[in-house]
């Protein structure tokens, strides 16, 4: 008599699969971006579902990176690739691992506004919010960029941005932080 093993057909039935987001995003941010809208796509089609997730954080509790797991039905695992390739929100630099393999994804390119937390006057902390800044900036960039996340320290506040031009998103920001009281003093990088 040959004895079924349940948990060996099931192995065999899934893929275990990893999205590496090259992406600064909190855990809230990286679940509302990422997890739960891929999660919502791969129950309605019946590929698979997300397993978990993490962000790796610098000495400073700053998000570097982060993951997405997933499990996903062997059979469907070429289309849930195809799927992952046409989703327009993942920077470049980010890719996924399956059975061995790694297939690169992600258009965007990424931009970190760093707001000086400290150098200011009290006033300027007072009056203005950090969150108009955000709504200003996303307003003004339309289809180039978006805001993703953030990262907060005693010393700076970093907004993350991520479009499809490093140097569009940049010409556009500048031109706001030279308006923008809460902008004085701000730095721009390419992440």
């Amino acid at each position: 008599m040959k004895i079924f093993n349940k948990k060996s057909k099931l192995e065999n039935e899934m893929c275990y699969v990893t999205l590496h987001l090259n992406m600064r995003l909190m855990p809230l941010d990286r679940g509302a971006l990422f997890e739960d809208p891929i999660d919502e796509v791969l129950h309605k089609y019946d590929i698979g579902e997300v397993t978990g997730g993490g962000t790796l954080s610098s000495e400073e509790r700053m998000p570097i990176s982060c993951d997405v797991e997933f499990s996903i039905k062997r059979d469907k695992i070429v289309n849930f690739i195809s799927f992952m390739k046409g989703v327009n929100t993942i920077a470049k630099g980010s890719y996924i691992e399956y059975d061995g393999k790694k297939e690169e994804v992600g258009t965007l390119e990424g931009l970190n506004l760093i707001l000086d937390g400290t150098g200011l006057s009290d006033e300027v902390y007072k009056e203005n919010d950090v969150n108009e800044v955000i709504a200003e900036i996303d307003n003004l960039l339309k289809e180039k960029g978006q805001y993703h996340s953030y990262y907060t320290n005693e010393k700076n506040t970093n907004l993350y941005f991520y479009g499809n031009s490093f140097d569009e998103m940049k010409d556009i920001i500048l031109q706001y932080t030279k308006t923008s009281a809460l902008c004085e003093n701000s730095k721009i990088e390419r992440i």
